[in-house]
């Protein structure tokens, strides 16, 4: 009777612990099978997605032989399913990072690019300025960084570049990867080079820009890897009071993603193109009150980004990695239909657009004290960006614990920072900030600036 005690414990200990992992979800199937395996895979419909099938290592044993489709017992308990939990439950977890990712990139290109000629326009007008007051005054926000300009080094041409860098985080809770989330944090980096040439009271220019993203994805257990390339033209004019200035341009990408394949755990790998467009627009006004000065100021930019349809590559799965005893899945098993069972379907990801736009308004109030002029940076911005977009599950986990997509509207960035003055030709800036109020995301920059002239 003591024995018989034990074994009831020892195996009442071990199914609880079965049913502990199944809440926690592992992320491989019973059988370490892709959730794409092209005999068993989710993708067949609902025989493998809302009835669980276990193998029935006696009956194989007894009808060798015959149809392999015999060897599938239907009704038993989930936890013996091939195509594992975590293959039907999870919506963002099964999701490639383009849908998720993609409109936050373009909302951080488009602030860079734009973040950069306008500091430009900012040192190029400031150039021609005795006092330190207008120097590096942006109403973007931009990376950690730190931007340079050559002026009128030859024939009135001038040349400058922008360099930064910054870290962003999607904070959105994360329990695990059968429950959506998009949470997500990394690296962008960033460069900008121009030229431009000043017409009386207008300034003219070409600006080339470099953006690359490295992201850890969370939610799908992967990785988010995108270069953008871009080219583009910017118009100012600036009298006593007003600055204009216009910009646009256009360009090209390329993006790297992987994630895990939660049937066996293996990467999944893809690769694909998107095309830029881009354009911006602001106009500030500044009023001196003695050593004080107020800038207000509106601004207005977006960018589109058209992703291609590409394909999703599903690693085969290989004898050697597919638990069990061997006979159910190799090479020359074909198991429900005429594919083979170590073989998988890849994934085919749709083509996909994506837009960021926001309209900015903001306030900055300097105080000159000769060379060094400290100042205070408000803006509040409302912006439309391309919400991420989740697969749908291919069965109901019965959790109210899955998480929306963050959906952003607007956000607003406190900021300051110190313009100084070396001599007569040497002009630059430090600043710092944060921005505020974006839902389940975390931004900080800290920049800088630095103009030449001759």
């Amino acid at each position: 009777m003591k024995l018989k005690r034990i074994l009831t414990v020892a195996i009442v200990t071990v199914m609880s612990l079965g049913m502990f992992s199944m809440g926690v979800a592992n992320a491989a199937g019973t059988y370490k099978i892709s959730c794409k395996n092209n005999a068993y895979g989710m993708q067949l419909g609902s025989d493998y997605t809302q009835i669980a099938y276990v193998y029935n290592a006696a009956a194989i044993n007894n009808i060798q032989g015959q149809d392999e489709d015999v060897y599938l017992i239907s009704g038993q308990a989930n936890s013996e399913a091939y195509v594992g939990n975590d293959c039907l439950y999870a919506g963002a977890g099964d999701t490639n990072g383009t849908a998720v990712v993609a409109g936050d990139v373009a909302r951080l290109a488009v602030n860079a690019i734009v973040g950069a000629v306008s500091n430009r326009i900012d040192m190029a007008y400031a150039a021609n300025n005795s006092g330190a007051s207008a120097t590096g005054l942006s109403f973007t926000t931009q990376g950690d960084g730190m931007a340079m300009s050559a002026n009128n080094v030859a024939g009135g041409l001038s040349f400058w570049g922008d360099f930064g860098s910054t870290d962003i985080k999607n904070t959105q809770s994360f329990t695990n990867i059968r429950l959506d989330s998009n949470k997500y944090d990394g690296d962008v980096s960033s460069y900008s080079v121009g030229v431009d040439k000043t017409f009386g009271k207008a300034l003219i220019g070409v600006v080339v820009s470099s953006l690359e993203t490295d992201f850890k994805t969370t939610f799908n257990d992967g990785t988010y890897k995108q270069d953008i390339d871009t080219y583009g033209v910017y118009l100012a004019y600036k009298t006593s009071m007003l600055t204009i200035d216009l910009g646009m341009g256009q360009g090209d990408s390329t993006i790297d993603t992987t994630r895990r394949d939660l049937g066996n755990d293996q990467t999944i790998t893809g690769k694909t193109t998107a095309d830029i467009e881009y354009s911006n627009a602001r106009i500030a006004a500044q009023f001196s009150r003695g050593k004080f000065s107020i800038v207000p100021s509106v601004s207005y930019r977006v960018m589109s980004m058209d992703i291609a349809a590409f394909t999703d590559d599903r690693p085969d799965e290989t004898q050697s990695t597919v638990a069990g005893d061997g006979l159910l899945f190799t090479s020359g098993n074909e198991g429900n239909g005429t594919q083979d069972g170590l073989t998988v379907t890849d994934d085919t990801i749709a083509a996909r657009s994506v837009e960021s736009e926001t309209m900015e308004a903001g306030i900055n109030i300097a105080a000159n004290l000769g060379a060094i002029v400290p100042y205070l940076n408000l803006s509040y911005a409302t912006e439309d960006t391309t919400k991420a977009s989740y697969k749908s599950e291919k069965g109901t986990d019965g959790t109210a614990a899955d998480v929306a997509a963050s959906n952003y509207s607007s956000s607003y960035t406190i900021g300051g920072g110190v313009n100084f003055m070396v001599g007569s030709h040497i002009k630059g800036g430090v600043r710092l900030g944060m921005v505020n109020g974006r839902d389940d995301w975390e931004e900080s920059y800290m920049a800088g600036n630095l103009s030449i002239g001759f």
